[in-house]
């Protein structure tokens, strides 16, 4: 009989061994889950400390043996957990990897590090000279190092990435998630959490397995980056268009420019702004277009260096579609308590998806109306009282056309 932190393990136990290996009596202890359907566990009473790695499915646990035995002093981790990233901002766990650093183990695939096991769903594993792992040890850090990631087996969808340091900070020393598909590098926490989400969409390069890697430095090492735009997007309220982005490595900068088109070829300037000059690890930014075109308006934001360096994010596109069916409004608005009554005129009978979203960017009510009428009225109730203030209503129509209505919630 088997128990991991006092939970039974389903099924049997196979061990994976060229050699048999004695067991003495003992719980198994659970340090971490490396993913649904693979764990790291340490048996803490053998005659020598043994490592297994179990992987998952349906009834039945397979083992692999890991036999290393850890090494005295702290220990120096970087975990990285991949979650599923919900509409409403819940997260469901997808899979995991663990990276360990101590001058006890080798650069290199070794029997130190374990393999990766096979998702049926997502999966996330470390690559070190062609070989897929759950778990990598390496050398402590001295100036710089990188760690390789692959990603395959995803969907289009939103997912995030967690990053879990452990006793990583030395003098100097830096990190940074380099995303190759959006051509950014976000700053890493090196003994603490960072969170960064990402999306799979349409585009194939969207998804490359190898989108993703760490790379660690120290200023002797470290090459001053560029500003990177880490977020970009628009939408329509009110017959205006916002446009609002994320900047990472702002320095050295002379001001921002917001480019429009209405084909995506031909671009004009409609705002520059000065930057912040905060020097934060983040800048947000957002400006309003007054005066958008009819149909079509594709944006993407300017960044002018001093010495006149010149970048541009992706391109984002908003439309402003007269023909769209119907008119939807909130009345009354303003309102109050936990109630928005939503009227249809003329508009399309199907689902229609609602997001409401407070002054921070949180989405606070997810919610859906059946419509078989194009001249109705129906009511969303959020679970609780709304606090006062201004939210956006996110309203996605059968067609899946998107509209952004303005909400005023007094108490």
């Amino acid at each position: 009989m088997v128990t991991c932190n006092g939970s039974m393990l389903p099924g049997p136990i196979y061990l994976f061994e060229t050699k048999p290996i004695t067991m003495k009596p003992g719980n198994f202890t659970l340090p971490f889950f490396v993913s649904p359907y693979s764990i790291l566990i340490s048996i803490s009473r053998f005659s020598l400390p043994v490592f297994l790695l179990l992987f998952i499915s349906h009834s039945q646990v397979f083992a692999a043996r890991h036999p290393t035995v850890m090494p005295s002093g702290g220990s120096e981790t970087m975990r990285t957990n991949l979650y599923l990233l919900n509409d409403n901002g819940s997260t469901v766990l997808a899979d995991g990897v663990l990276a360990e650093y101590h001058n006890n183990y080798h650069d290199g695939f070794t029997l130190e590090d374990a393999r990766k096991f096979t998702n049926i769903r997502e999966n996330l594993g470390l690559n070190r000279y062609g070989t897929i792992l759950a778990i990598e040890r390496r050398p402590l850090i001295t100036t710089e190092d990188t760690l390789f990631f692959k990603l395959w087996k995803t969907t289009r969808r939103n997912y995030q990435l967690e990053f879990i340091a452990n006793n990583l900070e030395h003098p100097g020393l830096q990190a940074y998630l380099e995303d190759a598909y959006l051509n950014t590098n976000t700053p890493l926490l090196l003994n603490g959490t960072t969170k960064v989400s990402f999306t799979i969409n349409p585009d194939a390069a969207s998804a490359n397995v190898d989108r993703f890697r760490i790379i660690y430095q120290t200023p002797f090492a470290l090459v001053p980056l560029p500003v990177q735009f880490t977020n970009i997007k628009g939408y329509e309220l009110n017959n205006r268009i916002f446009v609002e982005w994320e900047v990472a490595n702002e320095a050295n900068l002379e001001a921002y420019e917001v480019e429009r088109s209405g084909d995506g070829a031909v671009f004009q300037s409609v705002q520059r702004i000065a930057p912040n000059g905060t020097n934060r690890p983040i800048d947000n930014y957002s400006i309003t277009d007054e005066a958008p075109l009819a149909g079509n308006n594709f944006y993407r934001v300017k960044s002018i260096d001093r010495d006149g360096t010149k970048k541009y994010s992706t391109v984002v596109r908003v439309a402003i579609n007269k023909k769209q069916a119907g008119a939807i409004s909130i009345y009354p608005n303003p309102i109050r308590g936990n109630r928005l009554n939503i009227q249809f005129i003329n508009t399309l009978t199907g689902e229609y998806r609602f997001r409401l979203i407070n002054q921070t960017g949180q989405v606070v009510y997810v919610g859906k109306l059946q419509v078989s009428s194009g001249n109705t009225t129906q009511t969303l109730s959020t679970n609780s009282n709304l606090s006062a203030g201004i939210y956006r209503l996110e309203i996605t129509s059968p067609d899946k056309s998107v509209r952004v209505k303005q909400a005023v919630v007094q108490e």
